[in-house]
């Protein structure tokens, strides 16, 4: 599962990956869970919202509930570099989390 600072990436669309790629390059650790999907019917587009910088107001009315439907929701833990277990450590509490709320991590995508 792709991490990016922003909804899903639409096909088609370029989105950049520097939120990524500087995990990465900083050799942080990091864990990526996938915890849900996209629901247009509970994901609705708040039309109140104002985006209180110049970036976000840019490209704030990017997200449609009809295109991100069933688009995969995740969560990035990053810690410092030579952190894993403190991530393994808070990426286990996610799942325990999330089998309380009857998901399990492991069965995600495979409905």
């Amino acid at each position: 599962m792709p991490v990016a600072p922003h909804a899903a990436v639409i096909p088609g669309k370029y989105y950049h990956t520097a939120y990524t790629e500087c995990m990465n390059l900083m050799d942080y650790s990091v864990a990526v869970i996938p915890v849900t999907k996209a629901d247009k019917s509970i994901d609705l587009f708040d039309n109140d919202y104002q985006p209180l910088n110049a970036d976000d107001r840019k490209n704030w009315q990017a997200y449609d509930p009809e295109v991100y439907d069933g688009a995969p929701v995740g969560l990035q833990i990053v810690a410092r570099k030579h952190e894993e277990e403190k991530v393994w450590a808070m990426a286990k509490i996610v799942d325990a989390a999330l089998k309380t709320r009857g998901r399990e991590i492991t069965n995600y995508g495979h409905d």
